[in-house]
């Protein structure tokens, strides 16, 4: 087997695993249980050959050594290649550098492609000429909107090639790695397969795992050293620090003044809020300034925008209010750190924030393609549904009850619940997407 790391010739599968994310990942959870623990599903990369795919999500997931990894299993290839696409000059340049390394069977992983202008064009140009019809590409990238831009011109995509989000692990993920004997009788289940009365009959207690959760989210760094050491250590927090603040790094904003921001999305959580009222404690002066910088952070996956989803008119409406929600518990704990500028990470230091929400909005995110996930809203009564996923309400109470208005906005929904604290993670862990055997 030919194996191209970076144009570089090796003969040596091996050389796949020194990348230090991977090196780190073994020396975690061990040469035989890094397939299983893989920061992304090693089975979603199966495709045929003539496909091309594309992974995208946050920097730090793990997609670059996860792809390493699985190009260390590909049995049906002659050639391997990864290219680190900053390498790359222009469109014509990863056209030659390919065109010169294919042989056969091939597989091909192109790592943050987007740096490469019309990258597409290239791939489209050497498909249309039938040099890639030997081969299986993925194609990743860690800005949404130009990578799924460009990819949705790429062929070999139909029926054949896959769009993939690497999201941080889910709870159902977490569980089944590290407490599979408590998840053994619901592994078979999913939300589709229950009711409420169901959901209000389970006795079991998985409160000390949410709260762990909560911690370390589903980040494979802070998951690792959470659970090996039972702290997270400044560098892991200063990574994810330094990524949301490089994402803004590009508009000229005073860090004090992306500071401020950042306190008043963790101070809004949970609720509607408008850019208007965003700006509120900061010194931007103008809501548009607002929107461009909570878009940037969406296009780089550390904040998700849920859209309102009304059921009557089974579409989604435009609103002036926004419910954010970073994309993972621990990423919230990070913008607590980037808005209260902590520079030591101690726990008693970082405020504290009601994540519930968050890290169930987290089991929502899917790696194949789903419903987009949504709040529910009336106008009428004024009354709201926290999240609306695949034709379901979900209802998160901690205390109490819903309201009369609210149980009347449930019953528009084909499915729902009304999730009290103490069935949360049980329920997180059947909304969630779990793994496939490799």
């Amino acid at each position: 087997m030919r194996i191209f790391i970076n144009q570089k010739l090796s003969s040596n599968i091996n050389e796949l695993l020194e990348d230090p994310s991977v090196a780190e990942a073994i020396k975690i959870w061990g040469k035989d249980d890094i397939i299983a623990k893989s920061a992304i599903d090693l089975s979603i990369f199966r495709t045929p050959f003539g496909s091309i795919s594309l992974l995208y999500g946050p920097r730090q997931i793990g997609k670059t050594a996860t792809l390493k990894l699985f190009l260390t299993q590909v049995q049906d290839s002659e050639t391997l290649i990864f290219t680190d696409c900053s390498t790359i000059l222009d469109k014509a340049d990863l056209a030659q550098h390919l065109s010169g390394l294919i042989q056969g069977p091939t597989t091909i992983v192109l790592d943050e492609v987007q740096e490469v202008n019309d990258w597409h064009l290239a791939l489209r140009s050497m498909f249309s000429e039938g040099k890639l019809k030997n081969c299986r590409i993925w194609c990743t990238g860690s800005e949404a909107r130009y990578l799924l831009e460009s990819g949705e011109r790429l062929p070999g995509r139909k029926g054949e090639g896959k769009t993939i989000f690497a999201r941080p692990w889910s709870f159902r993920e977490y569980m089944d790695f590290f407490y599979i004997h408590e998840t053994a009788p619901f592994r078979s289940l999913s939300f589709k397969h229950i009711n409420q009365n169901w959901l209000n009959d389970q006795k079991i207690d998985w409160s000390k795992y949410w709260s762990s959760y909560l911690l370390s989210g589903g980040i494979p760094h802070a998951v690792a050293s959470w659970i090996n050491h039972g702290k997270i250590p400044d560098s892991i927090w200063h990574v994810y620090a330094d990524w949301i603040l490089g994402t803004w790094s590009r508009v000229r904003t005073p860090q004090r003044s992306l500071a401020a921001l950042a306190r008043r999305i963790c101070d809004t959580l949970n609720t509607r809020v408008s850019y208007e009222s965003l700006k509120k404690g900061t010194d931007i002066q103008s809501a548009n300034t607002i929107k461009t910088l909570i878009d940037f952070q969406e296009d780089h996956f550390s904040l998700h925008l849920l859209a309102r989803f009304d059921t009557q008119k089974e579409k989604y409406l435009p609103s002036k209010l926004k419910k954010i929600y970073p994309i993972d518990p621990f990423i919230a704990r990070i913008w607590t750190a980037i808005g209260w500028n902590i520079r030591r990470i101690y726990e008693e230091s970082v405020p504290e924030l009601k994540l519930d929400e968050c890290a169930f909005l987290t089991q929502m995110f899917r790696k194949e393609d789903s419903l987009p996930i949504s709040y529910l809203y009336s106008d009428r009564s004024k009354s709201e549904i926290d999240f609306y996923f695949e034709e379901c309400g979900f209802e998160l109470k901690s205390n109490g009850n819903p309201t009369q208005h609210q149980k009347e906005l449930l019953k528009t929904c084909p499915q729902s619940f009304i999730i009290k604290k103490e069935k949360l993670p049980l329920m997180a862990y059947l909304v969630g997407e779990g793994r496939t055997s490799y």
